[in-house]
């Protein structure tokens, strides 16, 4: 992945993944017996690996055959955008009793890459052993 992803787009390439596929991935090695995950050094700043900045999404996928588990490249091509207007609604009934007011506030947003080849994607492959 971190080969195949053009040039132009590594200087601010991170690596997305789910929890429990990072859990997998901090047990990786190279062909030195080094891992190939590194924590970070200093407070504040990301976990890597292959000298990357590390990020997890609850969103991501967990290991299985198919499916995305891992996404690489430049996130700054991702685009969000606000798809309605906000509205904001006031629980005085549910709260009163209480003497507080609670709140609701509801938000239609929507993303996408809004250039393809600025991040790639790895698949899993066959079928995945658990254990």
């Amino acid at each position: 992945m971190v080969y195949r992803l053009k040039r132009s787009y590594c200087a601010n390439a991170a690596f997305i993944t789910a929890d429990s596929t990072l859990e997998q991935i901090r047990k990786l090695k190279d062909g030195n017996g080094l891992y190939i995950w590194q924590p970070a050094l200093t407070a504040g700043e990301p976990n890597r690996l292959l000298c990357f900045p590390v990020y997890t999404s609850a969103y991501m996928p967990a290991v299985e055959a198919g499916e995305p588990v891992l996404a690489f490249g430049d996130f700054s091509y991702y685009n969000v955008a606000d798809r309605g207007n906000r509205s904001f609604r006031a629980l005085t009934e549910l709260y009163a009793g209480n003497g507080q007011v609670g709140f609701v506030s509801t938000e239609r947003v929507d993303g996408k890459l809004v250039l393809p080849e600025a991040v790639q994607v790895l698949k899993m492959a066959g079928t995945v052993a658990n254990g």
